[in-house]
């Protein structure tokens, strides 16, 4: 985006300068913010920033970025956690529940294993999450 713009300022200017000096073509405009590809492909470039991203980063980075790429403590818990409630969801009939008026005999552990599993919040009074199985089952 903010190479477009300078491209665009460099334009508007030349435009200008062509009104002011009341010339009656366009200059060529040369777009000096597009990299040199050419030169940064030469050897010794090649080498100088291999060089600067072993000094920034370390020998293990690339190690270390493909570690963070692996899913991580937390996500397996969270993961374990959601499996967890989508099991215990299916043991109870919800739909029957909230007919019959009953979901509010549950507790509010209970009523949470259904808004895990659907990937609804689970934050809130025990009133709200009744209210938030409600209003996602339709009823």
């Amino acid at each position: 985006m903010v190479i477009c713009k300078v491209s665009a300022l460099q334009r508007h200017y030349g435009i200008l300068q062509a009104i002011a000096l009341d010339e009656d073509e366009m200059p060529d405009i040369k777009d000096e913010t597009l990299p040199d590809e050419e030169g940064m492909a030469r050897p010794g470039i090649v080498k100088a920033i291999g060089d600067f991203k072993l000094a920034v980063y370390g020998e293990n980075h690339d190690q270390e970025e493909a570690d963070s790429m692996a899913p991580s403590q937390a996500s397996r818990k969270r993961k374990a956690v959601a499996d967890a409630a989508v099991k215990e969801s299916t043991n109870y009939n919800w739909a029957d529940l909230a007919d019959r008026g009953q979901l509010k005999d549950l507790t509010v552990v209970e009523l949470k294993y259904y808004l895990t599993a659907h990937n609804l919040p689970v934050t809130g009074k025990k009133e709200a999450l009744i209210s938030r199985i409600l209003s996602h089952l339709g009823k």
